[in-house]
């Protein structure tokens, strides 16, 4: 009897405390919600006088006026955390005079020299965190302490610094590339192409070396840039790397070609079709459908024996778009009354180019 008194006692000692607990929360993040929200009037009251802020006679930007209780709130952590992230957040949608107005107020309330004590932390998210914040003010003063961060060995540090430094300099920005020894993934690839297509177009030089590269994530990337930007200067130099010694560089440059070709290119894809592996030869097949120009249509015809189906479909189709008498030569091959090109072939007349 006592022993149940006791686990009683206890069971209801606890949910006391636990309501307390859950009590003292919410009333805790009822007050900080409201605190959020006179912070956020306060920046963005703030944020609207800055962007809207005239130069003064002299053509010089004078201080903007800031309140005393906003510069007091500054020494708060989580003040100017909010502050900081709204003052990004609108410098991104902002350019011009009222682009400029924004990093005006962020080094006149000393944030730019808090986001260089941020970068020296040996935290790598703190780090990242002071990268991304120079590059998208614009601090171009801080080349130097950023671009040795674009071959750093953490992925994030490295991938905002070389944002950054996209930010500062634009396409010019792209010499990191010549110096980076760690491969870029495919996601800090699709970021950094992002980055570029919103940089004002610019005479773009050193695709040619990146082609070269001796790091094959370099050269993939220097193919993406050629085919985004239609270089069809650099189509010897893209044919070259059909014979790169990585398998995922020759895809790529299978898949450039699409962008930059000629009335040849049909042919160099075939000419190495029986020494790629099967991915890039169903690459080189999709290639073909969309470049045409296939002078020998025997060839083609010779890989309708693949075992795959997948590859069965793929040539079929470079056959039917890569020659005018494609569908014609398809359709008199004895193999076309044949599983599976006889369902394959409806499909493929409704996909026809010519």
């Amino acid at each position: 009897m006592i022993f149940f008194e006791v686990l009683l006692s206890f069971f209801f000692t606890l949910a006391i405390c636990l309501i307390t607990f859950l009590s003292f929360y919410l009333f805790l993040r009822k007050t900080w919600r409201r605190e959020y929200v006179k912070w956020d009037m306060m920046i963005d009251l703030l944020l609207r006088k800055a962007i809207f802020f005239h130069e003064d006679n002299a053509g010089q930007l004078a201080s903007i006026p800031v309140t005393r209780r906003l510069k007091a709130n500054l020494r708060n952590k989580r003040f100017c955390k909010q502050f900081v992230k709204k003052i990004i957040a609108a410098k991104r949608n902002m350019s011009g005079r009222h682009g400029e107005n924004l990093r005006h107020l962020y080094i006149q309330l000393g944030l730019d020299k808090k986001a260089l004590r941020l970068l020296e932390s040996r935290k790598w998210h703190v780090r990242a965190y002071a990268i991304q914040q120079i590059g998208t003010m614009g601090l171009k003063e801080q080349l130097t302490r950023i671009y040795r961060y674009t071959n750093n060995k953490n992925d994030l540090v490295r991938i905002e610094a070389q944002i950054a430094v996209l930010n500062l300099f634009g396409f010019e920005g792209l010499r990191f590339l010549d110096i980076i020894s760690y491969q870029m993934t495919e996601w800090q690839q699709i970021r950094l192409l992002k980055e570029l297509s919103t940089v004002p177009q610019a005479e773009l030089t050193g695709i040619d070396k990146w082609l070269t590269s001796g790091n094959p994530s370099v050269v993939i990337f220097a193919l993406k840039l050629v085919r985004n930007y239609h270089r069809y200067e650099l189509y010897e130099n893209t044919v070259s790397c059909l014979d790169h010694g990585d398998a995922s560089v020759r895809k790529q440059a299978i898949s450039t070609l699409t962008e930059i070709y000629t009335e040849s290119t049909s042919e160099e894809l075939l000419s190495r079709f029986d020494s790629e592996t099967y991915k890039n030869q169903i690459a080189i097949m999709n290639a073909i459908a969309v470049i045409g120009g296939v002078q020998n249509v025997s060839t083609l015809l010779g890989y309708l024996g693949a075992e795959k189906h997948e590859m069965k479909f793929a040539v079929a189709r470079a056959l039917v778009n890569g020659s005018a008498i494609g569908l014609e030569c398809l359709i008199n091959d004895s193999r076309s009354t044949t599983y599976p090109l006889r369902d394959m072939i409806p499909q493929l007349k409704s996909e026809i180019k010519w």
